[in-house]
């Protein structure tokens, strides 16, 4: 659990472009600001690269970027996030839902930085593994920078989100896996559509969402003689996000 204490220690100096970082993706998960150690060298393992040091495209004036609550502001993460993702278009061409492989993530200045009238954010990219499961992902070395800009551009299909069933549970069921698309995988994520639904409609139910979605992702212009997997919002997902994505996968079998 993240404490104000821990906010407030984070980073103490400025980040750089260019800077390698070990973490875990629980740790990437955990907090807007890194608290983790001390850059290391690029030539060694690394989980994560800072591609971009940036400012906010807002001014702000609080005092603390967290709530009362321990919480981050809704209009400084908006802010955050905007700002790496222009950053992460400019130099880092392609990157869609598809390339769900390539994880993303930002670190505000330490809550004492901030204060003391820091408004920087530190744009990161890191890669989950292949063969680690979705439930738990585990983050890959990271090779260098320009080789994985490269590959992006030549082979984006390595970063695919792709999928092993060994459980025969279906896309993100129990005991599923990263696959590598450019071999044979179970599943291939193939879009991402958005469900109709007010936000604070109440829940249609699971069944009901996926025959609807089933019609949606049936829409797409995908190879015959494959399945066609709809998965539609989850029932905390539909009601305290407002979360309206549905997903469709493609039966490889």
């Amino acid at each position: 659990m993240q404490t104000a204490s821990g906010h407030l220690a984070g980073l103490t100096t400025k980040p750089k472009v260019g800077e390698c970082w070990s973490t875990t993706f629980a740790q990437v998960q955990k907090s807007e600001d890194w608290e983790g150690g001390r850059a290391i060298s690029c030539r060694g393992p690394h989980q994560t690269y800072t591609y971009a040091v940036t400012k906010l495209g807002k001014r702000f004036t609080y005092p603390s970027w967290l709530t009362s609550a321990q919480k981050i502001r809704t209009d400084v993460d908006r802010a955050a996030y905007s700002a790496c993702l222009a950053e992460q278009k400019r130099l880092l061409p392609g990157v869609t839902t598809k390339e769900a492989l390539l994880y993303p993530s930002y670190y505000l200045p330490s809550t004492a930085l901030w204060g003391a009238g820091a408004r920087w954010v530190r744009c990161d990219i890191t890669r989950i593994r292949v063969g680690s499961t979705v439930a738990a992902p585990k983050l890959a070395n990271l090779p260098a920078f320009d080789a994985l800009v490269s590959t992006l551009r030549a082979t984006p299909e390595k970063f695919a989100l792709c999928e092993d069933d060994p459980a025969s549970n279906g896309p993100d069921g129990a005991e599923t896996t990263y696959a590598d698309c450019t071999g044979s995988s179970d599943y291939t994520f193939v879009a991402a559509l958005t469900m109709a639904g007010a936000d604070g409609a109440s829940y249609p139910g699971l069944r009901e969402l996926t025959t609807i979605g089933a019609a949606q992702c049936a829409k797409l212009n995908l190879p015959r003689g494959h399945l066609v997997v709809a998965e539609p919002p989850a029932r905390l997902d539909w009601t305290r996000y407002n979360d309206r994505q549905l997903d469709c996968w493609l039966n490889n079998n």
